[in-house]
């Protein structure tokens, strides 16, 4: 499979939000996309930088942090970013580092609405959206896949749409899924969720039990499950076009 498309990140190619300026913020691991109201790339840096440091920290005390691919209990006193991933981890029942994007991008995004209204903080197809508002979103299933779009209503605080891949990208997934797109009021829980349930879909009779487990579990919004040639909606993600 020819993964350039992603690896090159040219989706960012089609990104066009009206009225907000983008911008990307690159530290190590952690290539973000960034639209706001103007340009805020000091603030969206200095912000990547200090979660980096406190999850990197953190780490360097509890290595299996960043290893297991079970939850793992962490003191009430660990940086917020942690103690976030942490509580998805035990929500989705997955390790920690499965929700590090979307926790990257939700931090970050937050800090940014000391300055913008509207914010939008993209990494590696994991979003934060934030300034309500209805936005059109395309989810990316592997170059051979159908051309997804999908739209999503926003909150002023932000919420999270996040994807998992078994074909495209770096994620690890126990599963076969081209796609697994997650809704939820963070983009931290809506990354757990989207490892949790893609490592589920192993065929085409899985989708409907998968998105039966996204409803039932009381923190996911909406999910879209694209696998095996098929496709599955629920909640609050709409198929545009």
């Amino acid at each position: 499979m020819d993964e350039q498309p992603y690896s090159q990140r040219r989706y960012r190619s089609v990104m066009d939000p009206r009225g907000l300026r983008g911008y990307r913020v690159v530290q190590g691991e952690s290539d973000l996309f960034v639209f706001t109201e103007g340009d805020a790339s000091g603030l969206a840096a200095e912000s990547l930088s200090r979660h980096r440091r406190d999850l990197e920290e953190f780490i360097a005390l509890c290595p299996p942090f960043a290893t297991s691919f079970r939850p793992v209990a962490v003191p009430p006193d660990a940086p917020g970013i942690v103690i976030a991933m942490a509580a998805a981890a035990a929500t989705f029942g997955v390790g920690p580092m499965a929700s590090v994007a979307g926790a990257m991008a939700q931090f970050v995004g937050q800090d940014l609405l000391e300055l913008s209204g509207n914010v939008i903080v993209e990494n590696g197809g994991d979003l934060f959206l934030a300034g309500g508002g209805r936005r059109v979103v395309r989810v990316f299933a592997g170059t051979s896949g159908p051309r997804i779009d999908v739209a999503v209503e926003g909150e002023a605080a932000g919420i999270g749409l996040c994807t998992s891949s078994a074909t495209v990208g770096p994620s690890v997934s126990l599963g076969t899924a081209d796609a697994v797109t997650v809704l939820a009021r963070t983009a931290t829980l809506a990354d757990a969720a989207a490892t949790a349930l893609g490592n589920v879909v192993r065929s085409e009779a899985d989708i409907a039990g998968a998105l039966g487990a996204a409803e039932r579990s009381g923190e996911v919004t909406g999910a879209l499950i694209a696998a095996c040639g098929a496709m599955g909606v629920w909640g609050g993600i709409e198929l545009v076009g």
